[in-house]
């Protein structure tokens, strides 16, 4: 399931055909930004909120449903086989800001949101993970959900088309041509680019807001979910 994540993306495409109003972002930054300043402590203390970005109810009731659904039945996959590369520990916190962006580039390397191998001491514990339709705090909700996407997708592609590190490293702009193909009788294929804005903490060096942003029309999702493909993947195992 997520991203927000990609789940997200599954579910929410399929609930959208009941509502084709397109929700507004919303993140714990975006949050923060539109508000008067405030004390330290007051602060922290919005960090905390999990906001809906969609008002719709059904929209809403539908993703915690799959998210739930993939709890139970989905296809766990860990990241046990990202422990170390090079003279990188993944099983501890970066201990730099340069560190912190060769782990997010190796990340995206593997498909991360798609693969389910993802390193997961790169982010806060609080991390903010924020797609259209939903955001929520908590980097091991966000892993659970990422675990359970081999339920979903029988194969996939990613080609990365633009990368670009802002703001003297304290965030990462992706953009990625996805294509996954859902397991569904008629293997339906979706198609279209997808982005992530990663926002780093300077002092921590941790990933502190995870903000996906999708090139497409809810609607025009669903339409791919319901028609024959119009575009092939190549499969994993010629490769």
């Amino acid at each position: 399931m997520t991203i927000t994540a990609l789940t997200t993306l599954l579910l929410c495409l399929i609930v959208s055909a009941h509502s084709f109003t397109s929700p507004t972002l919303t993140s714990r930054r975006t949050l923060r930004s539109s508000l008067p300043a405030k004390e330290d402590e007051q602060e922290v203390d919005y960090r905390k909120e999990v906001v809906n970005n969609s008002k719709n109810p059904l929209e809403l009731a539908s993703w915690y449903a799959v998210e739930a659904f993939g709890k139970a039945f989905g296809s766990k996959k860990g990241s046990e086989g990202t422990n170390s590369i090079s003279n990188i520990d993944l099983n501890k916190p970066p201990s730099s800001l340069d560190e912190t962006l060769k782990r997010i580039q190796l990340d995206n390397d593997r498909s991360y949101f798609l693969s389910g191998e993802v390193d997961r001491y790169i982010y806060d514990e609080q991390c903010t993970f924020a797609d259209p339709f939903v955001s929520f705090d908590g980097r091991d909700r966000f892993i659970d959900n990422l675990a359970n996407l081999g339920s979903f997708i029988t194969n996939y592609d990613a080609k990365m088309i633009n990368y670009s590190v802002e703001k003297n490293g304290e965030e990462v702009v992706t953009k990625v041509m996805v294509k996954l193909e859902l397991n569904l009788p008629w293997k339906p294929v979706l198609a279209w680019p997808w982005g992530v804005t990663y926002f780093i903490n300077p002092e921590t060096y941790l990933v502190t807001d995870h903000i996906e942003s999708w090139d497409i029309e809810a609607w025009e999702g669903v339409k791919q979910i319901f028609r024959p493909p119009t575009v092939k993947i190549r499969s994993k195992s010629s490769e």
